[in-house]
C-alpha cells in the first residue's frame, strides 16, 4: 500500500554528474564534426551567461543552457538521451542511491524523479530504475526541431515544489507524508515543502540550511570507489524509519 511519495532530484543527488556535463555530451555527439563544432562553439559563447545565471537563478540557468539545443531534431535528442543514460548516467549512479530508492519502496513510498535535466535523458533513466513518474524540463519543438525554449513549468526552485504539491494532490495525498532528496541550496523551496527532507551530498549553503532545520544530511561516495562496499543504514534517511 502506498503511504506517500519520495521525490528525488537527480544531478548531484542520485548521480555524481551535473546538467552541464550532459549538455556537453549531447552537443559533442549531435552529428558530423562540422555540426558538433558549431554547437560546441555556441555553447562556449554562452559560458559567461551560464556563469552569471548560476550565481543568480537556477531557472535562468536552465533557460540559457537549453538555448544551445536550438535546431536539433527531437529524434536525435531522444537517441542521444538514451545513449547518455546507458553509457554514462548509469555508471555514475551512486550505489547508495539505488539502496535508498528500494528502501523507500519497501516502506510504501512511490518514487518520482523531479529534475532540471531534460526529459529525453530522464525518461530512459526512469525506465531503468523502474520509476513510473517524473518531472523534467521539456524543450519546445517546431516541425520536429528544438526551438531552444522550454515548456512551463521550468523545473527549478518554487516550480519544483509546486509541481510536487499538484502531483500529490491529484493522488489524494499530502506533502506532509512525502520525502524529498536534493543536493543544492537552490532546491531549498522543494525540500522545505516536504514533510520529510533529506540533504544528499549537499553544497555548503544547503548544509547550513539543513542544520538549522534539523534535516538529515547524507553524503554518498562516488560509484567507482564504492563497488563491493556495504550500503548505509537507511532507517535514518527513508520512510523505513516509520516516520510517515
Amino acid at each position: 500500500m502506498v503511504s506517500g511519495v519520495a521525490f528525488y532530484d537527480v544531478d548531484g543527488t542520485l548521480v555524481d554528474l551535473n546538467l552541464v556535463h550532459a549538455a556537453l555530451f549531447l552537443l559533442a555527439n549531435i552529428g558530423e564534426w562540422g555540426g558538433r563544432l558549431k554547437y560546441l562553439l555556441g555553447f562556449a559563447a554562452r559560458l559567461p551567461r551560464l556563469y552569471r545565471a548560476e550565481q543568480r537563478d537556477r531557472r535562468l540557468l536552465n533557460e540559457v543552457l537549453f538555448e544551445a539545443f536550438k535546431g536539433v531534431s527531437r529524434d536525435r535528442l531522444e537517441i542521444l538521451g538514451d545513449e547518455y543514460c546507458e553509457r554514462v548516467l548509469l555508471t555514475h549512479l551512486y550505489p547508495q542511491a539505488r539502496e535508498m530508492i528500494e528502501a523507500n519502496r519497501d516502506a510504501g513510498l512511490d518514487a518520482v524523479l523531479v529534475t532540471g535535466s531534460p526529459d529525453f535523458i530522464i525518461a530512459p533513466l526512469a525506465r531503468r530504475l523502474n520509476i513510473r513518474d517524473f518531472a523534467a524540463n521539456r524543450l519546445v519543438f517546431n516541425n520536429g526541431l528544438a526551438t531552444g525554449r522550454l515548456h512551463a513549468p521550468i523545473m527549478a526552485g518554487e516550480d519544483k515544489a509546486e509541481w510536487c504539491e499538484s502531483y500529490v494532490a491529484s493522488r489524494g495525498l499530502s506533502l506532509d507524508s512525502c520525502w524529498g532528496y536534493a543536493d543544492s541550496y537552490y532546491d531549498l523551496p522543494f525540500l522545505a515543502a516536504m514533510g520529510h527532507a533529506v540533504a544528499v551530498n549537499p553544497d555548503r549553503r544547503l548544509v547550513a540550511a539543513a542544520r538549522i532545520r534539523q534535516w538529515p544530511v547524507v553524503s554518498f561516495t562516488r560509484p567507482q570507489t564504492t563497488r563491493g562496499r556495504a550500503g548505509l543504514d537507511w532507517q535514518s534517511f527513508t520512510g523505513a524509519a516509520g516516520g510517515n
